[in-house]
């Protein structure tokens, strides 16, 4: 069962991402954010979306090795299969697609 406050933290999280994106403004990919989706687009492969399943009041995220489903269990985003936290996810798989580590909550 979903939490109660899920909707409400899906658009804030995805709101915040996509402003600490803008802060980093990096230069190896990309970002596309428009309507409950956030688009990392990459010059050599294939992009990294994330998005809202407002139905399932998750986020998720599919990138080439597949798809993640993300529950807000009241303070973070965890993936259903992987218990691995949202933002340490994507800084994952950028870090493995750009060689380099980037932080992508706000300080």
């Amino acid at each position: 069962m979903a939490h109660p406050d899920a909707r409400r933290q899906i658009d804030r999280t995805l709101e915040a991402l996509v402003q600490r994106l803008d802060e980093l403004d990096h230069e190896a990919f990309d970002v596309d954010a428009a309507d409950g989706k956030v688009t990392f687009e990459f010059d050599g492969g294939p992009p990294i979306i994330v998005n809202r399943q407002s139905a399932a009041d998750q986020i998720w995220v599919a990138e080439p090795r597949g798809g993640w489903h993300f529950d807000w269990d009241g303070s973070s985003w965890l993936c259903d299969k992987r218990g691995v936290e949202l933002h340490a996810s994507l800084e994952a798989l950028l870090e493995a697609r750009l060689g380099e580590r980037l932080v992508l909550r706000a300080p």
